[in-house]
């Protein structure tokens, strides 16, 4: 009988310790496959940082591939640009809404892109935006078709518009209101 008790204890003690080496083996695979995955991150932010230093672009950081830092940039808004004006300077790199962004806040910058849009230089939105918006929209269109929607646009907001059509149309709202 004492045998047997002995024995089952020595089984039961076994099995923790096995069970206890199996919990330490998962545990170990886990860690591995932590650091696995942190090095790997790690290597693609390096390397996603890599390929965009060497075109001779702006200062400023990509972000993670794919997702760039379109995560902060909705987080924080327009503290995210102002965030990145005194790190970098009014002209930066970026990566925002699934593309690669220049961003600038250089009023000179700015005035040089604007004249030289038949040369190549473009401003405008990321595709994911345009898809948004449409490519119809105001923003997404250059040249003499941007002249033609501004101009339309601003006539309808002319002071002889206000003037003539909108202010008569806000004053008789208002009396009719008022007078209920």
């Amino acid at each position: 009988k004492n045998q047997s008790n002995l024995f089952q204890k020595q089984s039961i003690e076994r099995r923790r310790i096995e069970e206890k080496q199996s919990e330490m083996g998962i545990l170990m695979m886990i860690m591995g496959l932590l650091v696995i995955l942190v090095s790997l991150c790690s290597a693609l932010l390096r390397w996603n940082q890599m390929r965009y230093t060497k075109n001779g672009l702006p200062p400023g950081t990509m972000g993670w591939p794919i997702f760039g830092e379109t995560t902060e940039f909705l987080k924080q808004g327009p503290n995210f640009m102002r965030n990145q004006r005194l790190r970098y300077g009014s002209f930066f790199k970026s990566h925002l809404l699934g593309c690669p962004t220049l961003v600038s806040m250089d009023s000179e910058i700015n005035r040089y892109i604007l004249k030289n849009e038949s040369k190549g230089l473009v401003p405008g939105y990321p595709q994911s935006m345009l898809d948004i918006l449409g490519t119809c929209n105001m923003a997404a269109v250059h040249g003499s078709s941007h002249r033609l929607m501004r101009g339309s646009l601003l006539s309808l907001i002319s002071s002889t518009m206000m003037r003539d059509h909108i202010l008569p149309k806000v004053d008789h709202f208002m009396r009719s209101y008022l007078g209920q």
